[in-house]
């Protein structure tokens, strides 16, 4: 059943947070210039009519904005949130709490309610607070980069012992008497594996992994020989996955670098302190306009697609949130392709032609540069904003990560751009009551 938004009533021993609270402050501000109604409208229908009261739904999404905005984890917000009476302000509490109303876990549970379509919900009512921005841009910028996954850098060694414990815990959950377990086996053959190019290393090295390897597979075997027709329907997909794991070879196609997520790619992006990333290609679309650039559309793919080939789904993305579409769309050389798409005219840097004019060379090379512009934008989104690491399990995850970190940058964006109001009617205020006449009388006589 869906929780009810604290009352708004006083309290004699309890001061209110409006009481104590500067309403300057861009936190209180952004929760000002929201529509909370906007969001209990859309997930209220995801709740039952019976049951144990839920915690509000503004309580809710209040938390996983604050949680890309001041980039923390579900257990690190409970730290900052008791300490902070702004981001109780924020969430719709009305007296300052001493303790975290729910546990860190029901984050997960939220995101799973609402799922990959109501995070976009969320992200598309960020690009419509800035209506009036994004509306005035002539032309968007476009680009990829990687978000990595929360993973261990992969090696055949760790690969195959970790299939060695998967192996061994699902006997010992299905009551399985093994012949033999390798526990003790499998650690110091991945020991022998370490620095396994070193000359007086790599012989030991190369016979550790292949007998990890021949271990694992013993296991397999042996567990699908002892399944029943049950157990062999219910583990049919891990099984397969393991043995994937373990006879893949180095020049394979998909293969697979983690256990618990196997949709990490290997992504080369030719940049020299980091070779290869393993994580999912992550695509973008920002405003080109002066000032505050905002981000119109952000998508993650599950596989490793060509540059030129994000450009549409992006577009598809700002069609489905109601945006406009964009008369054309800067990119850099990795776009090569289509010239056009859903009427997007697709402009990536070449040589000039020969019949430009010295005015037209010089409005394109403005315009390429303006695309460099989108670079410290993904910077500050992997920095600032939790896009550098995807902690999410399940496939939906990258997504919902791009989509959070690309709505935090969004709120505060416009946290900045209210702050400034506030700024520009104070100076306003000041010179109005400094230049009249009356005012500064009574300045000079000492009654102000």
């Amino acid at each position: 059943m869906l929780g009810k938004n604290p009352e708004k009533k006083p309290e004699l021993f309890r001061p209110m947070l409006v009481d104590f609270i500067d309403h300057e402050h861009e936190l209180v501000l952004l929760s000002e210039k929201i529509d909370w109604n906007y969001f209990e409208k859309e997930f209220s229908p995801l709740y039952s009519k019976v049951g144990n009261p839920s915690h509000p739904i503004r309580f809710m999404v209040g938390c996983l904005l604050l949680k890309h905005l001041y980039n923390l984890g579900d257990e690190t917000l409970e730290k900052a949130w008791i300490m902070n009476p702004y981001m109780q302000y924020f969430c719709g509490r009305v007296f300052f709490e001493h303790e975290f109303p729910c546990d860190p876990s029901n984050f997960v549970h939220f995101r799973k309610r609402i799922g990959e379509k109501g995070i976009e919900k969320i992200f598309a009512y960020s690009v419509r607070m800035h209506d009036a921005k994004t509306n005035t841009s002539n032309f968007v910028l476009s680009d990829t980069t990687v978000q990595e996954n929360n993973t261990s850098f992969p090696t055949d060694a760790k690969l195959c012992k970790k299939v060695i414990d998967y192996c061994n815990k699902i006997a010992g959950n299905e009551g399985i008497k093994q012949r033999q377990r390798y526990t003790k086996v499998s650690k110091q053959m991945v020991r022998n594996t370490y620095n396994g190019k070193h000359p007086k290393r790599a012989k030991a090295a190369r016979k550790s992994q292949r007998q990890l390897k021949t271990i694992a597979m013993r296991l397999i075997r042996e567990l699908q020989r002892n399944f029943n027709a049950e157990q062999q329907e219910f583990y049919k997909d891990l099984m397969t996955l393991y043995t994937k794991v373990v006879t893949q070879k180095r020049n394979d196609a998909d293969k697979i670098y983690s256990i618990h997520k196997p949709f990490t790619r290997c992504i080369a992006k030719g940049k020299a302190h980091s070779q290869y990333e393993f994580g999912n290609k992550v695509g973008l679309i920002t405003t080109a306009n002066k000032g505050k650039k905002i981000i119109l559309g952000i998508k993650a793919f599950l596989q490793t697609p060509y540059d030129g080939h994000t450009i549409e789904p992006l577009l598809e993305q700002m069609e489905t949130g109601g945006q406009k579409l964009p008369k054309e769309l800067v990119y850099d050389r990795g776009g090569r392709g289509k010239s056009e798409i859903k009427g997007v005219k697709i402009s990536i840097p070449s040589t000039p032609r020969k019949k430009d004019t010295a005015y037209q060379k010089q409005t394109k090379r403005k315009k390429f540069r303006t695309r460099a512009a989108i670079e410290p934008i993904i910077g500050h989104l992997k920095t600032d904003f939790r896009l550098a690491k995807n902690y999410f399990m399940g496939e939906t995850g990258p997504q919902i990560n791009a989509l959070l970190a690309a709505t935090a940058w969004n709120m505060k964006k416009m946290m900045e751009l209210l702050k400034q109001k506030i700024i520009f009617l104070f100076c306003k205020i000041q010179i109005m009551l400094f230049s009249n006449p009356v005012f500064k009388n009574k300045l000079n006589s000492g009654f102000c």
